[in-house]
Order: structure tokens, then sequence, then C-alpha cells
């Protein structure tokens, strides 16, 4: 089968709770981080945390929630990810295929529940994660994988996937059996990911594999320090470094474009990098040039922050490629 985009990440299971920073403060997680934790640590912050509100369930992985955009314009898309072997394993492979992405992994872990990422927005929308990757990280490979991603445009995966020993080699299987003509989208998640896994991400650049390069400006700077514009451009032929309500740096064929936001009221900023990079992807797909790419994904990223989810509905998607209109 013919994809477009084949993405190899975690899948993991969002539970949002909207909290006070003095609550987030009080759990021990890092402020609008990412920070891997057991399932009883998530259970005991649940646990307090639904004295005050309700959770919002969504099925997320970064990964995934960038698919599921690609997909739901239109693009072909496949996943690689590791699912338990539970009643939560079978919710995520049903809202695969109901966003029409395929399902390319059929192995189920017994051993491992399905991944959890707990997320606690503030008011002032900044997202902290608590995560519990479970099966998620459990990745091992597979041949059959290969002829999936050399059947595809483009393969796009997250920082976070090199956060586990056994999905970083996997992947690194992965991606030194792609062939040259497939193309490779790659979002550095965040600094948590850099500043832990510094081996492994220097590890990817070392392939010197990257076509599309995702970041925003913590990031970029993580990783390359404060001159990041000249140093990714060693590692990426495009980039695009966003910046929260400030403008966005693009690279593209030699050059640097401003990329100015959209004045929104945002609520949630969580997934907005990832409908970021899967809107981009998928006007590339079309044909388009990076840079008019990224104005897409640029517009849809202003979407989702006034949404409390890293995901939208249908009909969401279907306005956002109607609605867009570049100046």
């Amino acid at each position: 089968m013919k994809f477009d985009i084949v993405g190899v990440g975690n899948a993991l299971v969002d539970e949002t709770y909207y909290v006070s920073r003095d609550f987030v403060d009080s759990t021990g997680l890092p402020f609008n981080h990412f920070h891997p934790i057991t399932h009883e640590q998530q259970e005991t912050i649940i646990s307090s945390a639904q004295e005050n509100n309700a959770a919002e369930i969504v099925c997320g992985g970064s990964t995934t929630n960038s698919l599921a955009a690609a997909a739901n314009y239109g693009s072909v898309c496949g996943h690689i990810c590791q699912l338990g072997n539970d009643a939560m394993g079978q919710v995520y492979e049903k809202d695969l295929k109901d966003n029409g992405i395929i399902s390319l992994n059929q192995f189920r872990h017994s051993n491992f529940k399905t991944g959890r990422c707990l997320v606690l927005i503030t008011p002032n929308s900044e997202r902290t994660m608590g995560t519990y990757l479970g099966a998620s990280e459990q990745l091992k490979f597979d041949p059959t994988f290969i002829d999936h991603v050399n059947n595809a445009k483009i393969i796009f995966s997250e920082g976070y996937q090199l956060t586990s020993s056994e999905n970083f080699e996997a992947f690194v299987s992965i991606l030194e059996s792609t062939n040259k003509e497939v193309k490779f989208a790659f979002s550095l998640s965040d600094p948590f990911v850099i500043e832990n896994f510094r081996d492994r991400v220097e590890k990817i650049l070392e392939l010197k594999r990257i076509d599309y390069l995702f970041c925003n400006l913590e990031e970029a700077k993580s990783l390359v320090g404060d001159n990041f514009e000249d140093s990714l451009k060693q590692i990426a032929n495009n980039y695009v470094v966003t910046n929260g309500s400030e403008p966005s740096t693009v690279f593209s064929n030699g050059q640097f474009k401003q990329l100015s936001p959209f004045k929104v009221k945002a609520i949630d900023s969580n997934g907005a990098g990832d409908i970021f990079a899967g809107s981009t992807l998928h006007k590339i797909i079309e044909g388009e040039s990076f840079f008019h790419a990224c104005e897409f994904g640029n517009y849809a990223s202003s979407i989702i922050v006034q949404e409390k989810s890293p995901r939208l509905s249908k009909v969401k998607y279907t306005e956002i490629i109607s609605n867009f209109k570049r100046d």
C-alpha cells in the first residue's frame, strides 16, 4: 500500500485536567515540561486533580496528533506504534481507524499497559505533562515496517521516541533502512528530550537525513545554543522554530523568513506543535513549498489553541481547509 506519511511515535492516551499553578507545583512535576513518571505516581496526582474537575480523555501522542490532522485533511497516513493488550489499547486502535490512520504494528504487548500522558493545564494555557510510557516505549523492530516506510513519501517521528532504548533502537533501524527518496520529518518535542538524551538526538542528527525539522525556540536553543539560525542549517534542509505568540523563524531554500502568528485568545497550548507539523506535512504532500506549508500549519495551530483539546473534530479540520487564506 502507498502512503503519503508514515509516523513512528509513542501511542499515549491524554488525560487532561485544568488546574492552578500551585497545584502543578505541589505535584513536583517541572512546570511547562514533559516528565516521565510511573503509573502509580500518575494515579496519586489524578486522585488529587479529580477532587476539583473531571478529566478530558483523548487518544494522543505527538506523532498521532500530527497524523490525525494530516489524515483528516486527506493525506494517506500509517502509524507504527506500540499498544498494550488492554481495553485502552482497543480504544486507541479504534481512534486511529476513526481518524483514517492505518495501524502498521499488529503486535499488542501483554506485560505493559497502554501508555498515558497526564496533562495539567494552567489558566495561562501552559501545559505540564507527567507521562507513563508503558507499552508505548516497548516498540520492537519488525522488517515489515521497512516495506511500509519505503512505500511512503514522508517518514515522520518525534523526539519523545528517543526516551526509551527499545524505541530508539527500533527507530534507528527503521531510519537506516529507509530509502533516500523518502523524506524525513522530525519534531524535537521537548527540551527534556534534548537535555536528557542528547547522545540519542545526536545519533539521529549524524545520519544526516532530516529534511524537515520542527521545534520551538526553547528546544532550538537547548539543541544548538542561542545562535540557532545558522546552526540548524547544518542539521536540516528546512526548519521552522516557533515562538508562541511571537513570530516563527522559517528556513528553506537558503532563505530565512518570519512567520507572524495569528492574534487569538489561547486557552490551551497542548497539541499546537503537533497540528502545526501535521498540517505543514499535508501541504508538502500537496506540492507546496515549505514556507507556504508552514503558513497553513501556523493557521491550524492558531485554531487549536482556542480549543480545550490536542485534537479537533472532523468538522473543524474541514473548516481549517476551507477557511485558510494566504495573505
